[in-house]
């Protein structure tokens, strides 16, 4: 199914011109678009966990230019950095902005919902998305005004999408035509990746983390490497992961590997009887020591799989 919003939103590029002269100015430190190709850029975060130095730019923001408005993909981890990704469209076009997608849950991809809401742009993600937004952003937010501090999540609330969707779709918005696919469970509940077709862009969101160890912690280890098969398969000109370096498909083989070795490194220590404590060390992945944030999310991620494995056990009759 094919759904047409370009046009319907209620303000035109005025309005965001209007708006943006409030803006601060951009802080130091803070990347630029990279144009990747016609009308598609990227906005990289840092590989690093959400820090006063980085400003909290963590996760990677598309940017999508059609020819009669702009989409944006992830809205940053607060109002400030949606602010900044308005001041960068102003920069590189005068069309409105006419849809911003959250295509997973993560703070670093929500937190700048409401300033899109204000200026009256539509703000779609997969439904489960929207559910996990109420359940945890509001502790969410809590934990990000402590580590980046009150000023730079100024203006920073807890909004949720304006429209969900349950299944894979199409959507043409701003002159672009964009496909959402979603896999069911995959590295969270309602990940969804959005394909660029004129471009051949793939942004991957939750479901693609590059040179950086990926989350587990909500995730179907097993739908997900299947969603990076089928990630694979469609043959995109490149690929922007949610967090790490943008990428070739074929380097989606790295994560994938990533994700089979881990449970296999964990049951293993499991059966040694390593304990919680001990799991981490007693399960590493070392080809993947040289991904950003090894020592913190692989530590993590062993904990989960190894606390998953005891409650089955448990639970077992």
């Amino acid at each position: 199914m094919t759904v047409v919003l370009a046009r319907l939103l209620p303000y035109a590029a005025g309005l965001l011109m209007s708006a943006c002269p409030s803006v601060v100015a951009i802080a130091s430190g803070v990347p630029k678009p990279e144009q990747l190709a016609p009308g598609v850029y990227v906005v990289t975060g840092a590989a690093e966990n959400a820090a006063p130095a980085n400003h909290g730019v963590v996760g990677n923001a598309g940017i999508l230019i059609g020819a009669t408005g702009v989409i944006l993909v992830d809205t940053g981890t607060s109002a400030r950095q949606a602010r900044r990704l308005l001041a960068d469209v102003r920069e590189l076009s005068a069309k409105p902005v006419v849809l911003a997608i959250n295509t997973h849950q993560n703070p670093a991809f929500v937190f700048g919902n409401g300033t899109l809401r204000a200026l009256g742009v539509p703000i779609l993600a997969h439904r489960d998305t929207d559910a996990l937004i109420g359940e945890r952003c509001m502790r969410c937010l809590k934990q990000l005004r402590l580590a980046l501090g009150e000023r730079e999540m100024e203006g920073t609330d807890v909004v949720r999408p304006t429209r969900t969707i349950e299944q894979s779709t199409s959507i043409t918005a701003g002159g672009r035509t964009i496909d959402i696919l979603y896999y069911g469970v995959t590295s969270a509940p309602g990940s969804i990746a959005v394909y660029d077709r004129a471009s051949g862009v793939l942004f991957g969101g939750g479901m693609v983390s590059m040179d950086r160890i990926p989350d587990v912690k909500d995730a179907d280890i097993g739908q997900w490497r299947a969603a990076l098969r089928s990630l694979r398969a469609i043959g995109a000109a490149r690929i922007v992961p949610g967090e790490g370096t943008v990428c070739a498909p074929s380097r989606l083989a790295e994560l994938d590997r990533y994700l089979e070795l881990l449970p296999q490194a964990v049951q293993a220590a499991y059966e040694q009887r390593a304990s919680l404590a001990e799991a981490a060390t007693a399960a590493p992945v070392a080809a993947y020591r040289g991904w950003a944030l090894y020592d913190s999310i692989h530590r993590r991620n062993v904990e989960q799989l190894y606390l998953r494995l005891e409650k089955d056990f448990l639970n077992t009759p």
